[in-house]
Formats: C-alpha cells, structure tokens, sequence
C-alpha cells in the first residue's frame, strides 16, 4: 500500500526542504534569517505554480510511481503485483478520474513500445465524497442544506433561496461554469474565466450554509465549533518516532498547504469539467472498476450531488446503471448503507457517516474497500463482479432517513437568526470572516459575504 503526498509540498512532500518555521497568520514558510532564529522544523520549499492543475499532478504523480516501481527490486524484492488500485478522498473527485485516466494513456503507450516504463494491471478506482463536477453537484448545496434526511433545516428560506438563485441566475454560477468549459484553459485568460467561475460558486452557492447554518462542513449532525474529525493525527505524524519510521524527515503540516491552495485556485482548477470527461473515457474503454462511496451527513462533498453524478455519466451501461436500483450494503449481517451497482460501476451511500467514511464508519469502510479490489459486488461481498452484466435490484431512490441531535440552543439560536457574530465565525471557520447586511436583487436577498483569507475549509 502506497500513500501519496501530492500536490507537491502537501503532507511529507517536498520539492527541496529548509529548516525554518510557519507564520501563526498565513501558514507561509520562513527560512531561518526570515524567523529569527525561531527554528521549530525541517519544511517543504516549493514552487506552487510548477504543479497548479489536477493534469499536472498526475504527470508528477505518474513519474513518481514509475521511479518507485523501478527501485522496488532493492526495497523490497519480494513485491512483485502490478495489480493497482488507486484510492482518493474529496478533491480526490479530481484526481481519481484525472490521474486513472492519464494513467491509462501512458499504460497504452508503454503497451504499444512509444514509450519506456512500467505497466501495470489497473484494477479499481475508488472515490470517497469526491468534488468530481462542480456543474453537476453545486446545485445541490442548498439543497442539502434545506432537506436531507436527517431533516435538518440548516439555513433560513431566505439564504436557501439566495444559494439556489446564485446557482441558476444569469451571469450565476452554472452559467459562468459553462463559460469555462468553453476557454483555453492552459492560457491565462481562460484560467481567469474558470476562477472567476470558481469564486462565484465557491462564495455565492457553497458557502453561505458556512456562515449561517452554525453546522459542520463535513458532518451537517455537529456544530461547526465542533470540527470532526480532529486532528490529532498531525500530531502523531510529526513525532519522532513516527517520523523515523516512516523514513521523513520533514515536518507534516496542512497550514502550508495554502501555498498549493492558491495555486490551484488561481488556475480554476476546481470548476474545469474534464473529470467527469475522464470518469467516462474510463468506464467506456478499460475494465477498470470505479467505486464511489459518500458518507451522508457530509456538506462539502455531500451525496445528492455525488448520487447526481453517478447517474449522469455516459457509458455503455448507463440507463442499466440507472434502473438498477438501491439495495442494502451491509457487512456481518448489519445494514450501512445502500447501493446501486452494474457491471464495473456502483455508488453507494454510508449511513450516519460525514466526509471521512473510515474514521466514521471503519467496519463499513474496510468492507468496502475489501470488496472493490477483490472483485466482489459491493452491496453483499458474495458475488463476483461482471463488467457487462449484473446489476442490483431495488427501488430508484435512497430513503433512509436518520434522527438528529439538535444544536445546543446558543448556536440554533444564532443560526436561526441567520446573524451569527463575526467572531463566532472566525472561530468556528479557523480565520477572519465578517458578514455585511444583505441587500435584495429581484426580491432575493443578496448576503455580501467577505471571501476568507485561507483555504482551512478546502478538503
């Protein structure tokens, strides 16, 4: 099992490293003249816009694992499989079908001898709640937030209808998508567009549930003064001990991440629709098989945009897909969720679960995991997987609903009002954050929302 820092300069990843420190405010590395002597690690020191685009990662990606591959006979010469699964998380919904597909064309290419390297057996591309096409899933942020099946009403009317106007308004955020898809995007000028397009979805569509709901970003069932899960684990990785038996010696952190963050965000990287593009150059020309799991409480990447995609894509197998239907997915005879599966394609929903399905549901989540490489089907784990035929049996929609614990009342009040304080914004979204009184365009309130200076609700 490979786990893949990247971009470069995320996680232990480095282009060159430096001993130095963070700045408390920006997360922006200092080297050691720059802090003054304050020297608390060794950190990556990259250049963020060498690798500003999902294509561009899975070049860097791609070369990795074949220099990985190429030294594995004196690391471990014991590892001989070419099988390989690639697992991703969030803007993993980018990545998946980005670096599977580039993958893919550099497979071929080494298949027909154009080019030198090592081939491999690609088997499953699993996704959990992926961003993978902001045209398809934006439309469901308010609808999310306005009836899920927890029943949680997480905004008032008025901001619900001000995210679905922002959504489908001329000159609004599936409009401005559309203009994107139709630019260079390797020119400035289109990478303009697409940000801009980014910025209007991101600001007027997704995050006004952020300031008004007092609900989490990634679990809608906790407060968002309550983050979940935390993040303990960077604690852990930054041990020495841990760090020694990993072989880094780098520090991991995820404030330097920004760095990267604005480096994508610049290019418009997150609104490009190429991806669902690439999740459908897969399924229709390899045996790949593609696995997506959402969590159901999660808002960011939550599962009626995720179920939106699974049904929009066009494959040969898409309206079979379509009629298959939902059954339970369980595992040692108890229900997590449910399942639509066809062929080499399912999607499948996990109960009372947020953004990060392992660290809510593990039994679930190893279940899971298990079955899509081992080529079983996902719902029941009893039936070997057919490409072209087979599919599940049940009705068309998902239903299961869940009860919810209500916020504790100072936060439900706040939310309500749809006033909460700047300050109780600042600490519950990690940052500086103020909101302005709306004004009305067309009747529907217009909240002029001050845009964050960091990325910390960026997956």
């Amino acid at each position: 099992m490979i786990f893949l820092s990247q971009p470069l300069g995320v996680g232990f990843s480095y282009g060159s490293k430096e001993p130095g420190s963070l700045d408390p405010l920006t997360g922006s590395f200092l080297n050691a003249s720059q802090s003054n002597g304050n020297i608390t690690g060794r950190y990556p020191v990259i250049n963020a816009s060498a690798i500003d685009t999902t294509d561009l990662a899975a070049i860097a990606a791609w070369e990795v694992l074949q220099a990985f591959y190429s030294a594995l006979p004196q690391l471990d010469s014991k590892v001989q499989s070419t099988q390989f699964n690639l697992w991703t998380e969030s803007y993993g919904g980018h990545y998946g079908p980005g670096f599977f597909n580039y993958f893919y064309q550099q497979n071929q290419a080494i298949a027909n001898g154009t080019q030198q390297g090592k081939y491999f057996e690609f088997v499953n591309l699993g996704i959990i709640n992926g961003i993978i096409d902001e045209y398809i899933q934006a439309p469901y942020y308010p609808i999310f937030a306005n009836n899920n099946t927890y029943g949680i009403k997480a905004v008032p009317d008025e901001v619900y209808e001000y995210m679905t106007f922002a959504a489908h308004m001329h000159g609004g955020c599936l409009e401005q998508i559309e203009f994107c898809a139709q630019v260079d995007t390797t020119t400035l000028s289109g990478q303009a567009v697409c940000t801009e397009a980014e910025d209007m979805c991101r600001d007027n569509v997704e995050s006004p549930y952020y300031y008004y709901s007092g609900r989490g970003t990634y679990d809608i069932r906790h407060p968002s003064d309550d983050p979940t899960p935390a993040d303990y684990f960077m604690d852990y990785l930054n041990l020495a001990s841990t760090q020694a038996a990993l072989g880094v010696d780098t520090n991991y952190t995820s404030t330097a991440n920004n760095e990267v963050y604005y480096a994508f965000q610049q290019t418009g990287d997150f609104v490009y629709p190429n991806f669902l593009e690439d999740l459908e150059q897969i399924l229709n020309t390899s045996s790949v098989r593609v696995t997506l799991v959402y969590g159901d409480a999660d808002y960011i990447c939550n599962w009626f945009g995720g179920e939106a995609v699974s049904l929009a894509l066009k494959w040969p197998h898409a309206a079979d897909f379509a009629a298959s239907g939902y059954v339970p997915f369980t595992v040692d005879g108890v229900e997590y969720g449910e399942t639509r599966e066809f062929g080499n394609f399912s999607f499948t929903r996990i109960y009372e679960s947020g953004h990060e399905v392992p660290y809510y549901q593990p039994v679930a989540a190893l279940g899971f995991f298990s079955r899509a490489i081992s080529g079983l089907d996902i719902a029941t784990g009893k039936n070997k997987v057919d490409g072209n035929q087979g599919g599940t049996s049940g009705p068309a929609s998902a239903t299961h609903t869940e009860p919810f614990v209500p916020l504790p009342s100072t936060t439900s009040a706040a939310a309500a009002s749809g006033s909460a304080t700047a300050a109780a914004t600042s600490s519950a979204l990690g940052g500086a954050a103020t909101t302005a009184p709306a004004a009305a365009v067309n009747n529907v309130p217009v909240m002029r929302i001050k845009k964050r200076e960091d990325s910390s609700w960026w997956w």
